[in-house]
């Protein structure tokens, strides 16, 4: 005789089925995110926000800075500017030396 399974162990399965897929559907989701950060990392890595064109990096005391040859802009990454402002009182006018 086979027994047929409740409706409890079919909803229980049920659950269980939703949530593998989900949980799969998040890691597709994550694993595309990651993907697109990557692509657009690389199409603006060290590219000029204002002109496009490739940025150098320069040393300006211990700092090394991003410098654009084209449109002479330059721009600082994430602390740069506290550890330059905070060695020489004169930073502004060797910044505009560069």
């Amino acid at each position: 005789m086979i027994e047929k399974p409740s409706d409890n162990e079919e909803e229980y399965f049920a659950k269980q089925e939703i949530a593998l897929r989900r949980k799969m559907a998040e890691e597709r989701q994550a694993k595309v995110a990651a993907e697109e950060r990557a692509t657009a990392r690389a199409l603006h890595f060290m590219k000029c926000p204002k002109c496009g064109m490739q940025l150098e990096e320069i040393s300006f005391g211990k700092v090394l800075i991003d410098k654009c040859f084209n449109c002479q802009g330059v721009w600082l990454d994430a602390g740069e500017l506290e550890k330059t402002s905070a060695k020489d009182a004169g930073f502004l006018g060797r910044l505009f030396s560069l």
